[in-house]
């Protein structure tokens, strides 16, 4: 139970809704609420300022890095006319603003790319319209709300996202000496926000953990991305041909239904802290789970997409060249601003950083599984 009053607008919501929901539709409500949702009003700023920092804010090798991988893509495809970039949950714009720029300095690229940003958030939208407008890139990008309507019958090119699968609504879930149960959010008669247990909804077995090979111990909690899910097959069903590739924390699944997450991955964020009852400050924090990869490698195969790579981020980087980046900035700009550099990079690739709590997951569609660069030190595939 929730140690502070929860503002009105959710307890009215829930109390309108029968008085108990799913904690799947509390994350949407906290979330995407079209008034009171995290991602709604964003009245802070993102990154260092904000409740969290992403990989593209803290350094534009990020992006640059990334566009390689994108290019090297297109390559492998023939080079084809028309290559459609879809990214998923844009955040700031960061991302975008880097692998256009990069995009300029291989012209034949450049000329193909058609860009276009998924994002539900007026408040994100607006600040990612504003940076790419200052970067003179406006022309060439375009905003939808939903994947579906960005790729319409769809396309040639890769759709990919940073941080954007652990922000999909999961459900809750908790194993009980009388089997799995579904965990809801509640409206006590004093007006509290509490967990409680609900009869598992629709598109969960009693047996799915066990399907899995998965024996959770009694008293744990975890989540299952049943929309993360649907999105990766989605993003199968739209890639003609070329490439799906998520980033993220996250774990395959003997990873995540490890008896050592007994509390579940299900955490929010709030000014860098993290902040473990979900319960606190619905929409004034962000809420997130970590991603369930197998589970995003099997869905990914149900949509039509073959596999291509799995990786931690630190390989994945340092398979584009990140180190090699590095030291092209020392020799051409000193050491006083690679060293700089080499700091901020070192987040993004050492173990106990971004480095191996973040994943990088590439399936493709039409290529005859290739192999990516992003890949070539490490590829974990067969961990999933």
């Amino acid at each position: 139970m929730s140690s502070e009053a929860p503002p009105s607008w959710i307890v009215n919501e829930i109390t309108r809704l029968g008085g108990v929901i799913s904690g799947e539709r509390f994350m949407e409500l906290a979330l995407y609420h079209g008034e009171h949702g995290y991602y709604q009003k964003m009245r802070g700023p993102l990154g260092r300022e904000g409740d969290y920092v992403t990989a593209p804010v803290m350094t534009s090798l990020f992006g640059e890095l990334l566009a390689l991988q994108l290019i090297e893509v297109w390559e492998l495809m023939g080079a084809p006319d028309t290559f459609v970039l879809i990214e998923a949950g844009p955040g700031t714009g960061h991302l975008a603003e880097d692998i256009l720029r990069t995009a300029k300095k291989f012209p034949p690229f450049n000329r193909v790319v058609d860009y276009r940003l998924v994002e539900q958030s007026p408040p994100l939208r607006r600040m990612q319209q504003q940076r790419l407008a200052q970067a003179g890139m406006m022309d060439r990008c375009s905003w939808f709300a939903t994947l579906q309507e960005a790729a319409g019958e769809g396309i040639e090119g890769a759709i990919f996202g940073n941080e954007f699968l652990d922000a999909l609504p999961v459900r809750w879930l908790e194993m009980t000496k009388g089997g799995l149960v579904e965990v809801g959010v509640e409206v006590t008669a004093a007006g509290a926000l509490t967990t409680c247990h609900l009869p598992l909804g629709a598109g969960i077995a009693h047996d799915h953990f066990t399907g899995l090979g998965v024996d959770l111990p009694v008293g744990m909690r975890t989540e299952l991305g049943l929309q993360a899910r649907e999105w990766m097959r989605l993003a199968g069903r739209l890639m003609r041909r070329g490439m799906v590739l998520m980033i993220d924390y996250g774990y395959t699944a003997r990873e995540y239904y490890h008896p050592e997450r007994m509390q579940g991955t299900l955490v929010g964020h709030s000014r860098h802290r993290r902040i473990d009852d979900p319960l606190s400050a619905p929409g004034e924090m962000d809420l997130t789970s970590h991603v369930e990869f197998s589970a995003m490698a099997r869905s990914g195969a149900s949509g039509g997409l073959d596999p291509a790579g799995y990786t931690h981020q630190g390989w994945f980087l340092m398979g584009l060249g990140l180190l090699e980046r590095i030291e092209g900035v020392m020799r051409r700009e000193g050491m006083s601003l690679a060293r700089e550099l080499q700091q901020t990079a070192m987040r993004l690739i050492l173990p106990g950083e971004m480095g191996d709590r973040f994943k990088v997951l590439a399936m493709t569609a039409g290529m005859n599984c290739p192999q990516l660069s992003g890949y070539r030190l490490n590829n974990q595939w067969d961990a999933l």
